[in-house]
This record gives structure tokens, sequence and C-alpha cells, in this order.
């Protein structure tokens, strides 16, 4: 299986765009996947420049309806009209971030469910998608962010709109997650509840210890990011390549307790997991 990061915060490859976002396409000897899109049409910039013919994708996975991720997916017909689109069923909901006083709105473009209603499966439990690759639907959570909300009547965001991507490797188990507003401990803690007896040995994505993202600000206590460090520390996992909303604040924490287990995972980085 290989991974190539389309798009993240940051870039490996200086002749590639990097932008406030995520996107992964991730071979198997199955399928071809693409999980989440990132903001806009870069991730397809960066493909083409990379060589990968987006066409021969049988799937997309949306992690989540923040425009960071499903932004991108207004622009996926001008290279691939056929791969389904698997996303929550709340994904397409409205979703904002709230600065001040003012709403902002992060949510899918309104013209998405229409453009793609043939190619979109709305994830409403666990599914397995091909042999050993799994969507993972999460239940609601009280883990709120304060400046994030859903819905007409903006309420907090209990990101009922969030899925993980799980694909079971011979030396454990491969974990996407696009921004663990779940929280990462109990996102992992989900995984390995599901697959019992089993350990992870890679996990990818994003964190989501960032504050705002342009002042790159910690969002949480360095005592809290402290301890999430010290949990996956003691937790079966292998690597973590943490990138996008996990920010510089929180990897350079992290870093600290994790050492060598933690990895970046920037824009044209090719992971190999033999």
């Amino acid at each position: 299986m290989k991974i190539t990061a389309l798009l993240e915060n940051s870039k490996f490859d200086k002749n590639l765009t990097a932008k406030h976002g995520l996107s992964l396409y991730i071979e198997t000897e199955e399928m071809k996947i693409l999980f989440d899109l990132g903001p806009d049409q870069s991730y397809i910039k960066n493909a083409q420049a990379l060589g990968i013919d987006l066409d021969i994708v049988h799937a997309v996975i949306i992690s989540h309806g923040h425009s960071d991720h499903i932004g991108g997916l207004g622009f996926l017909n001008r290279v691939n009209n056929h791969a389904t689109i698997f996303l929550s069923q709340n994904a397409l909901e409205p979703h904002w971030l709230k600065i001040g006083p003012y709403f902002h709105s992060v949510g899918a473009d309104t013209t998405i469910e229409m453009e793609y209603s043939s190619r979109l499966k709305l994830v409403k439990k666990d599914i397995e998608i091909g042999k050993g690759i799994h969507i993972i639907y999460l239940q609601p959570t009280k883990e709120f962010t304060n400046n994030l909300y859903k819905g007409t009547n903006k309420e907090l965001d209990n990101f009922d709109h969030e899925i993980m991507l799980v694909i079971e490797r011979p030396n454990g188990l491969v974990v996407f997650s696009g921004c663990s507003h779940h929280g990462i401990v109990s996102m992992i803690e989900t995984v390995l509840q599901k697959f019992p007896n089993k350990k992870i040995d890679k996990i990818i994505g994003g964190f989501h210890l960032i504050g705002l993202p342009i002042l790159n600000t910690l969002g949480k206590s360095k005592e809290e990011v402290i301890r999430i460090g010290q949990t996956l520390n003691n937790m079966p996992i292998n690597h973590m390549y943490s990138c996008h909303c996990t920010g510089p604040k929180g990897f350079k924490i992290l870093k600290t307790i994790l050492n060598e287990k933690l990895h970046t995972f920037e824009t044209g980085e090719v992971l190999e997991v033999k």
C-alpha cells in the first residue's frame, strides 16, 4: 500500500501547492482511494504534477463536512466522474466558524448534493467498501470546540458528520482521520474496540490541536496536549503521521513525548506500507 499527501498545510516538495486542508491518495492492491479533497482544486494540480491519474480512483471518502476537507469536491468531476463518494449522512448540513460575534460558513457548497447525487453514498453505520477497507461511523461527541457550529440554528457542533477510514494490513491497522474532532484518543479507542486484539501500525491525519489556523495558536492547554501525548504513547500504535490541524505548536509538544513514533506528513510526501 502507498499513501501520497496530495495536499497539506506545509509542503515537502517546493514545486507543489500547500494550503490549510488535507487530501491523501491511497493505493491498495484492491482499489485507489482519495481521502479528503482539501479546500479547492489544489489537490488536482498537485496530483497532475506528481503524475497521479485521478481518473482511476474508485472511491472518495470525505472525513467530515468542513470546507478544508470537502471544498475540493466541487472540482472532482473535472478529473473523475465515476468514483463513489462516501461521506456521513450529516456532512452536507451547514457548518460555521465563529470569530468574535460573526459566523462564517465553513460547510460544503449547496450545489454539491444536486451535482453529485448519483454518486453520493451517505454513511449511516460502519461499512466495508473493500476487503479489509472499513469506514467507521462515529456517534455524536461532547468534545465541543467553542468556535465551531452546525445547522441552520447554529448549534455547537457535536461532529456527527465525522467518519474514519481503517485499512487492515498484515502488520496492523492503518487508520486515517481528517481532523479528529472527536478527540484523537477517543477515536483510537473506538478503533481498538471495533478491532479487538489488533494493534495500529500507523495513524495518519490531523489531531486538531490548533486554535486559529491563521495565527497557528494552540487550541488546548499545554498540559492537555502533554496528557494526550502520554496517553498515545501508551497505546498500541507503531507510528503516527500527524499533520494539518495538529498545528506546529501542538506537534512540537507531542514530539517531546512520542519521539520517533511521531512524524510529519507534508504535501508531496509518500509513505509505503509494506
